[in-house]
């Protein structure tokens, strides 16, 4: 009687320390971090270098005058969040380049779980946490129009993760 006792125990242990794990785990990866504000500027391709200064700023809002050094290629360095893209401090900023440029997405995450992905034109990122590194994808930018991008892990568009690409 006093196994069967016992057993019923460490049962109910389980259980419990299982809801605990699975609530942490809920919190840590969809909590809202709202407290940056969120502004859609123009972004500008980067130089391999990473250096972000080339990004527009809500001072500056027109795109940079000096073009990389790697050619045709605009890279943008995009990093997720819970529930937003950051780029140079900006929260789910437009992308914007020139129809037949080449378009180069380096992609991490410092928190969560994310992908960047664009349906027309067939671009996307692996998926990445914050310990995987980057991954990148290119594409030619070869229609114009305002495309919607966006993270394609569970309901992270739904729950406004997601930028427009604008070609002109």
């Amino acid at each position: 009687m006093m196994v069967a006792h016992k057993k019923g125990q460490i049962a109910i242990i389980v259980v419990v320390l299982i809801i605990l794990i699975a609530v942490g785990a809920f919190f840590f990866f969809f909590r809202d971090d709202s407290s940056s504000t969120s502004n859609n500027i123009v972004g500008s391709g980067s130089s391999p270098s990473r250096d972000n200064s080339q990004y527009n700023s809500p001072s500056n809002p027109t795109p940079s005058s000096g073009s990389p050094s790697t050619g045709d290629v605009k890279i943008f360095v995009l990093t997720g969040k819970n529930f937003r893209f950051v780029m140079n401090g900006v929260e789910n900023p437009d992308i914007k380049v020139k129809q037949g440029d080449k378009v180069k997405i380096e992609f991490s995450s410092t928190q969560g779980f994310h992908d960047w992905t664009l349906d027309e034109f067939n671009a996307a990122t692996k998926q990445v946490m914050d310990t995987d590194g980057s991954t990148i994808v290119e594409f030619v930018a070869d229609k114009k129009g305002t495309f919607e991008y966006y993270c394609g892990v569970g309901s992270h568009r739904a729950n406004g993760m997601k930028g427009n690409f604008i070609v002109e």
